[in-house]
């Protein structure tokens, strides 16, 4: 059975943090964030690893498929 609100169960009781409260809560906890954890809350992708590429041409004595014969 679905329960309705009453207007009484809205209203913000005297337990409720303020919004002043709860800005001062979430500071302290965002200031013990790593740089991390702040990137992936933030929704930053890490940069995959990939391999360094190196191009034969680069290689000493490196030659192509593309070279004359």
């Amino acid at each position: 059975m679905i329960r309705r609100a009453t207007l009484t169960e809205t209203d913000m009781s005297a337990t409720d943090p303020t919004p002043q409260e709860i800005l001062e809560r979430t500071r302290e906890i965002r200031a013990k964030w790593t740089p991390r954890e702040r990137a992936r809350r933030l929704g930053i992708k890490r940069a995959a690893w990939m391999p360094p590429v190196v191009s034969e041409l680069e290689l000493p004595g490196g030659s192509s498929e593309f070279d004359a014969a």
